[in-house]
C-alpha cells in the first residue's frame, strides 16, 4: 500500500515538474513596452482617497461560509442512527440559526445608521 502511495506521489511530482519545465522552455519571452501600459497593469488611481467598501458584502460572505460549513457538520449527524446524535444536531442547528439571526439583525442596524 505504501509503495503505491509513494509511486503516486512521485508521479504527481514528476508530472508537475515536467509541465513546469515545458512551460518555461517552450513559452515565448517577448517583453515590450505595450505590456507595461495601463490596460495591462490596471488603470491608475483616479482619487487620492479610496472609496469605502460596503461591510455588508463581507458579512454576507462570512455568513454563507458559516452556514455552508454548519450544513456539512449537521449532515454528519443526520446519517447517524443514534438519538443522542440527532439531539446534538438539533441543538447545533438552533444555535446556528440564532447566531445567523443576530448577525443579520446587527447588519440591518448598521445599514440604518448609514
Amino acid at each position: 500500500m505504501i509503495e503505491l502511495f509513494l509511486m503516486y506521489g512521485l508521479g504527481v511530482f514528476a508530472s508537475v515538474f515536467l509541465l513546469y519545465f515545458l512551460g518555461v522552455a517552450l513559452a515565448p519571452y517577448a517583453p515590450s513596452s505595450i505590456k507595461n501600459e495601463h490596460f495591462e497593469c490596471g488603470l491608475p488611481a483616479s482619487a487620492s482617497t479610496p472609496k469605502k467598501a460596503n461591510f455588508g458584502f463581507f458579512v454576507y460572505a462570512i455568513m454563507f461560509i458559516v452556514s455552508d460549513m454548519s450544513a456539512l457538520f449537521v449532515s454528519l449527524f443526520v446519517y447517524e442512527a443514534d438519538r443522542h446524535a440527532s439531539m446534538m444536531a438539533s441543538i447545533f442547528v438552533l444555535i446556528m440559526a440564532l447566531a445567523i439571526f443576530l448577525a443579520m439583525r446587527e447588519l440591518q442596524r448598521e445599514e440604518k445608521k448609514c
